[in-house]
C-alpha cells in the first residue's frame, strides 16, 4: 500500500512541475510576442 502512496505523491509533484514549466513557457512566449510587436511598431513609426 505504501509504495502506491509514494507513487501518487511523485506523480502529483511531476504534474505540478509540468504545470509550472508550461506557465513559464507561456509567459516567455507572450513576452517575446509583445517585444516583437513593439519593435515592429517602432520600426514602422521610424
Amino acid at each position: 500500500m505504501s509504495w502506491r502512496i509514494y507513487l501518487l505523491i511523485a506523480l502529483a509533484i511531476l504534474v505540478m512541475m509540468a504545470f509550472k514549466i508550461t506557465k513559464v513557457l507561456a509567459i516567455i512566449v507572450i513576452l517575446s510576442v509583445v517585444i516583437i510587436t513593439v519593435i515592429a511598431y517602432f520600426s514602422k513609426k521610424g
